[in-house]
């Protein structure tokens, strides 16, 4: 079965099969598709040993990665960050080895147990000079902001390993990666817990309190979570938002005045997205246009074209056709090791 809005699915992708010449550019190939578009290139000129592999989770709205891999160097260029991907956040636990990571003038030394994150909406560099290990979460920057701010003041900020929320993300980090069955609706309140812990250890390190009020960075935070987790409900508005936070819509339009986005430009934004990326996933090619503009909420086919055209500018077929064009997704890496295991739970 494909994966659904609700469902939670996995995927295991190896360099093990692959001829050591090719393992490089199928990794680059990796890392573009399955996590984010970047120029990626060994740091050994001798790339012949080079290995890696990706254990991935979607669940509770976001993925949740373990990453292992030999020494590399990733880069976000200023023409990707501007490409139009939808933003997100990257929050990297530091497993095993050491790399830094770099945006905004900012640079983060990680060791084993620090933490930091980053944004795909900006340039940046990741490098690691050898073999290394990572958990990653990457979610939605307009759910992440709710709870640690201004993506600006915090990326690439070095979060130390000794501090005891750093030591329950990796405690998050682990559980999520080896979770088995776990319920969605139980994800979506594990990702609430680790993203207020997150926010704890960022004011640490920024040694006050973060911009965004306690209260409100809670209820934008619950918000947040509710417009992901029902976003294919072609009746998800701010009345019925405010009917299931048991607040007047008004407050719910006061809560969102300074973010970048309205209420309904935000469910707007999230549902466009989705079907952006349904469109190019080849588990999702028996499905015509239409299926997928109504798995997201959209019930008038002819307002969701109008709409993602605006937005993208392309018709949803074209840009589909246009993408598979580009780049056959589904033979190179099939050919080379990919499992995967779509499941409803």
């Amino acid at each position: 079965m494909s994966a659904g809005p609700s469902e939670i699915s996995r995927m295991a992708l190896s360099t093990d099969l692959v001829a050591s010449r090719d393992r490089v550019a199928y990794w680059a190939d990796v890392v573009c598709r399955q996590l984010i578009r970047a120029e990626v290139c060994s740091v050994d000129s001798e790339a012949q040993g080079f290995q890696g592999a990706l254990e991935q989770t979607r669940m509770g709205g976001m993925d949740v990665c373990r990453i292992r891999a030999s020494g590399q160097r990733v880069v976000r260029t200023p023409a990707q960050a501007k490409s139009g991907d939808e933003p997100v956040c990257v929050i990297a636990l530091q497993v095993e080895g050491s790399g830094c990571v770099s945006q905004n003038g900012r640079l983060a030394a990680l060791k084993p147990g620090d933490v930091t994150l980053f944004s795909n909406s900006r340039p940046y560099e990741l490098r690691f000079d050898g073999e290394f290990e990572q958990r990653v979460f990457i979610l939605p920057e307009s759910v992440a902001v709710g709870s640690i701010g201004d993506m600006d003041s915090v990326a690439a900020l070095g979060l130390g390993g000794m501090h005891p929320g750093s030591r329950l993300l990796r405690a998050f980090g682990d559980a999520l990666a080896d979770a088995s069955g776990l319920p969605e609706g139980q994800a979506v309140q594990l990702r609430a817990g680790m993203l207020e812990t997150l926010s704890a250890v960022v004011s640490s390190a920024i040694g006050q309190s973060p911009k965004v009020p306690a209260l409100k960075r809670y209820h934008l935070a619950r918000i947040q979570t509710f417009i992901c987790d029902n976003l294919a409900d072609p009746d998800l508005d701010v009345e019925s938002i405010a009917a299931a936070m048991k607040m007047a819509p008004q407050h719910v339009h006061r809560l969102f005045e300074g973010e970048a986005r309205t209420v309904s430009a935000t469910i707007w934004h999230l549902r466009l997205t989705a079907c952006r990326r349904d469109l190019v996933l080849p588990a999702l090619g028996h499905l015509g246009v239409a299926d997928i503009a109504c798995r997201w909420g959209f019930s008038d086919p002819a307002h969701f074209s109008r709409r993602f055209r605006q937005a993208f500018g392309a018709s949803p077929r074209d840009w589909r056709r246009a993408a598979l064009a580009a780049v056959d997704v589904t033979q190179p890496l099939s050919r080379k090791g990919i499992r995967s295991d779509n499941s409803s739970r």
